[in-house]
Parts: C-alpha cells; structure tokens; sequence
C-alpha cells in the first residue's frame, strides 16, 4: 500500500494540473476573435464632436447614442478606368464591438450597420477626411433609408448619422494592380460613433445612451 500512495498522489496532481490548463484555455476562448484582435481600449478613446473636421460633425439636434469599435476588413477589385488598372473599393466588412467588448453587430458593404437584434442603420457618405495617409478616411454617413422603414425597436433603430473615426488600416500596400477582376482584403481596426435625434434623449427604450462627449 505504501508503494501506491504516491502513485495515487501523483495521478491526481496530474488530473489537477490537466483540468487547470483546460479552465484556462476555455476562458481564452470567452472573447470573440474580434475583440481580442482589437487594441487597448485606452487607444480607441474617440474624439468629441466639436474637434472634428466641419464636414464629419453631427449636427446640434443630434445626440450621441454609441461608440462602437470595429475590426474587419475592406475588399478592393482590380478595375480600369480606361487607362489604368487600380485597386478600388468596394465596401467594408467588420464586427462592431462594445466598450465591454462584447460582439453586438456587423458593418457590410453599402452602407449597413445591422445589429444581432435585427435592427439596422443605412447610411451614405455625408463627409470625409484623410487623417491618416496610412488608414482609411474618416468619414460621416447618414441615414438614406426610407422613413418608417426600420423597426421602432433596438439598438440601431434611432440612428440617425454615423462617424468612422480612429481608423487603422484598410488600404492596399500599392494602388495599382495586374489583372482585372482580381480582389484584395486588407484588414482594418476603426471607432464608430453613433448619433440619434436629440429629441429622444429621454426615451428610457434606447439602448446604452451614452452622454454626448
């Protein structure tokens, strides 16, 4: 008996050590892989409104609703433009992260924010700004949906303007390219700030209000 104690001992430091590195891994999956992709939070702090360029600030009747970080990526097709082959965009796609960095919805390609509650904000370039010649262009969109066409209910339904901001990412390495027809996905990290109607600022159904920076 003796001689099996410390057998018995070690199976079980063993067991022990097995379903601790297994606890581990398991919670390293928690994230979704686009948090984990994104940088500090203390990187992503947006800036306020009135800092903006002109063109990429939203109006004094709208309040800002969200701040949602985003990592994904944007496509680019190989197009003439009679004399030249380029690459050219042709929309982006992310996941839209919260300050908790949980996964809460998408961006797509033309302009559609949709959130996992089926709620959704389209919008068209209202504004843009280089601020960075390595990253995507600062923008602002706005709504080009019909009105009454989206639900009264959930998280983008209120939406009423939206800025890309803090972008990182999403150009090509060269602008020209080869052969037709070919398409390139480059990666991008972003903030988007989304803005309602300031009149709803005391409708208790809008999710996670957020003071106006």
């Amino acid at each position: 008996m003796k001689h099996c104690a410390p057998s018995l001992f070690a199976r079980l430091a063993n067991r022990a050590a097995s379903i601790a590195l297994l606890a581990s891994a398991v919670a390293g999956c928690t994230a979704p892989p686009s948090a984990q992709r994104l940088p500090p939070s203390s990187d992503r702090v947006p800036p306020s409104n009135d800092t903006l360029p002109a063109s990429l600030r939203a109006t004094p009747q709208e309040v800002l609703q969200d701040a949602l970080s985003a990592v994904g990526e944007t496509t680019y097709e190989c197009r003439s433009d009679g004399k030249r082959l380029s690459w050219t965009p042709t929309g982006s796609e992310a996941t839209l992260v919260d300050q908790a960095r949980h996964s809460v919805g998408t961006v797509t390609p033309g302009g559609y924010f949709i959130a996992y509650d089926r709620s959704q904000f389209v919008g068209a370039a209202a504004g843009e700004e280089i601020v960075n010649a390595g990253a995507l262009t600062w923008e602002r969109l706005v709504a080009r949906d019909e009105a009454g066409a989206r639900s009264n209910r959930g998280r983008f339904a209120k939406v009423t303007s939206v800025q890309r901001v803090l972008t990182s990412g999403g150009l090509p390495p060269v602008a020209a390219c080869s052969e037709q027809g070919q398409s390139m996905l480059v990666p991008y990290t972003a903030t988007y700030l989304f803005y309602r109607a300031a009149k709803a600022a005391s409708d208790d159904t809008m999710p996670n209000s957020l003071a106006a920076p």
